[in-house]
């Protein structure tokens, strides 16, 4: 999407130019309020912006914001005016920057590992704030800008890394978050292609096809297409569960859940792997939708990471594959005889499609469909907690019983 460039550019006057402190009875007022109001609009249209100051939008003013969500996902943006380094660690680590205001270019800046800053607030309020890691590098990043200092000034290694062109191939839901992921960081595809059933429409030249839950085999000639291939998120660990069905069977196999990335080839999920990370997921096993959600943001996420410097893809060990089929709908009838957890698993792992299901005989002795939608184990048993008759909406399975 395209949006207002409210950042200047590395070759603004204002940005060589050491910032004015701010009186503190402006602090509070409508005129530095639309200040910090015009700072935070540039910042959040940045999606892979983490902080910005004031001289990065004109304004020679010793202020900059950093996003809340940096702190936690339900934090404020923080707004530090005035601020100053009142405290450094004498251990220092060369750490990877960037700027909003230097676009693609990265290099690596010797940065103190922990710092304390005092500053007021929007409010004006004084705090005094100590970071370590991340919140201590950007600490540092603003101040040097609020001192008409760019980190290039600093940077060794630098290196212009333009973003990757590519077409994002994806038809399903998990295709959908992968693709936020991307787009939240600035990479945003030149073609998105979302009907695996429509024919292929003209290609066009790009560095990268990236593909996630695309319903159809790509041929050959499509793969090899871009600069650098074509990659693949897959939501497994591979080589273990390639094929169709890798989360139901990350959870009816009880396996660790994970995201790989490889370069395709003509074979399924067969591709070198470019890289790969276990995926936390509290608790485990969880509900098919909301392990999708998790695998693909992670395999988004892990796309941002990679995209910048392709690593060197490495062959699967394929005396270790393990493969999946397509799901049928018979799959999900539940056998009470059987143990309780798998029961249970089947329950989680079939609750998009095709739904876990009991055949219940009523009291008139009529047999009816019964979808469990949750269930759970309790002393070895296994319980149906919320299940859907056929011809009826959800409810309670002990309302259920008591109805028939």
């Amino acid at each position: 999407m395209k949006h207002e460039k409210l950042i200047l550019g590395k070759d603004a006057k204002v940005l060589r130019q050491k910032a004015k402190a701010v009186l503190f009875e402006d602090i509070g007022t409508e005129k530095l309020g639309d200040v910090i109001a015009k700072m935070k609009k540039a910042l959040h249209t940045e999606e892979d912006g983490v902080a910005i100051a004031a001289p990065q939008i004109g304004e020679s003013l010793r202020i900059f914001i950093i996003k809340g969500v940096i702190i936690s996902k339900q934090a404020e943006d923080l707004v530090f005016i005035n601020p100053e380094l009142v405290k450094t660690s004498k251990k220092n680590k060369k750490m990877e920057e960037g700027c909003l205001s230097l676009r693609y270019l990265y290099g690596k800046v010797l940065r103190h590992e922990k710092v304390t800053i005092s500053a007021y607030n929007e409010h004006g309020k004084k705090i005094t704030r100590g970071a370590s890691g991340l919140l201590a590098q950007i600490f540092q990043h603003e101040i040097d800008h609020l001192n008409g200092i760019l980190f290039i000034d600093k940077a060794e290694e630098v290196r212009d890394v333009p973003p990757l062109s590519f077409v994002f191939f994806g038809s399903s839901q998990l295709s959908k978050y992968v693709l936020e992921e991307l787009e939240r960081a600035g990479h945003v595809p030149i073609m998105k292609i979302a009907s695996a059933k429509a024919p292929l429409p003209k290609l066009p030249e790009a560095d990268l096809f990236i593909v996630a839950s695309f319903g159809k085999i790509l041929p050959r000639e499509v793969i090899d297409m871009p600069k650098y291939g074509s990659l693949n998120v897959h939501p497994s660990l591979l080589p273990e569960l390639r094929g169709p069905s890798p989360i139901q069977n990350l959870i009816l196999q009880n396996k660790n859940p994970g995201v790989t990335i490889i370069k395709m080839d003509d074979k399924m999920d067969h591709g070198p792997i470019v890289a790969q990370e276990k995926v936390s997921v509290i608790p485990f096993p969880d509900h098919y939708d909301v392990l999708e959600e998790k695998l693909a943001r992670a395999g988004g996420k892990l796309l941002v990471k990679i995209i910048p410097n392709l690593p060197k893809p490495i062959p699967q060990d394929n005396s270790r594959a393990t493969y999946t089929k397509l799901v049928k709908k018979e799959e999900g009838l539940l056998n009470l005889e059987d143990d309780a957890q798998v029961n249970l698993r089947k329950v989680l792992a079939y609750s998009t499609w095709p739904g876990a299901y009991l055949l219940f005989k009523r009291k008139t002795g009529k047999e009816i469909r019964v979808v469990v939608k949750d269930a759970e184990v309790k002393e070895g048993k296994f319980t149906p907690t919320k299940v859907i008759p056929a011809g009826k909406r959800e409810m309670d399975w002990q309302d259920f019983l008591r109805g028939n």
